[in-house]
């Protein structure tokens, strides 16, 4: 068995949590599950049960958590991945754990990683993602649907810490956080979270859309497949082979 620590216990931590006790992932269980504010032994211990942690937490708390989890030598899923637009994974990774991030909200990583080995210069990658305004910190006095925010993935990141995970994801799987274009979109008609992915380069011309419920405890910020998309990695990491994109190992 493959024994899971998951820290943070909330829209995300906690479905997996519950979705690890029920045994909804074969060959994997769940060792613990702690709150992001637990003591830094209690975190240590709980890291030092585990073959794979689950970051489901902040990116204030992400880097010590990610530092303890690769020194220790555990491969963690880090879900709070803005945390990563100021710290290098390079810079994370001071053992031999490895850190993975999971494709979370959006999908089509594969083809997209693909066609970035093929050929990064000249294309361009933009990612649209229509919200709330609440998911966004923004009243909801505004009327109509209003482009908040356009830059790179990194600035999107220190903007955005909370809701810019996909973005993080998708510029490690392509042309990186620099060069990734992110577009943010406050509707206020909006029940479900859009993300649209699109990419043009000499090798092709593809175009993702994905329309995701929200998890209503989360203030619209989180969709409801990131957990899923968490639970398919662990049930990946198990056989030996699935989804989700290795950032960094710390091993020579």
């Amino acid at each position: 068995m493959t024994a899971v620590t998951v820290v943070g216990t909330g829209a995300i931590g906690g479905a997996v949590a519950t979705a690890l006790r029920a045994g909804d992932v074969p060959g994997c269980t769940l060792a613990v599950a702690l709150n992001s504010s637990a003591p830094r032994e209690q975190v240590v211990a709980a890291v030092t049960a585990a073959d794979v942690v689950v970051e489901a937490t902040t990116t204030a708390v992400a880097g010590d958590l990610i530092r303890t989890a690769v020194s220790a030598g555990t491969d963690i899923v880090v879900c709070s991945c803005g945390v990563l637009a100021d710290r290098s994974p390079a810079e994370l990774c001071a053992g031999p754990g490895r850190i993975l991030l999971p494709s979370g909200a959006i999908g089509g990583l594969d083809v997209l990683a693909a066609a970035a080995r093929a050929g990064r210069i000249g294309a361009t990658v933009t990612h649209t993602t229509v919200k709330c305004p609440s998911a966004l910190g923004l009243p909801e006095l505004i009327g109509a649907q209003v482009e908040v925010f356009r830059g790179s993935a990194r600035e999107a990141a220190r903007r955005y810490p909370r809701t810019s995970n996909a973005s993080i994801a998708l510029a490690f799987a392509t042309v990186g956080l620099d060069r990734l274009e992110v577009v943010v979109v406050a509707d206020p008609a909006a029940t479900s979270t859009t993300h649209r992915v699109r990419w043009v380069s000499s090798v092709g011309d593809y175009q993702f859309d994905f329309r995701n419920a929200v998890d209503e405890t989360s203030g619209g910020r989180t969709s409801l497949i990131t957990a899923w998309s968490v639970l398919e990695m662990l049930a990946g990491l198990h056989r030996g082979f699935g989804p989700g994109v290795l950032v960094e190992s710390g091993a020579a």
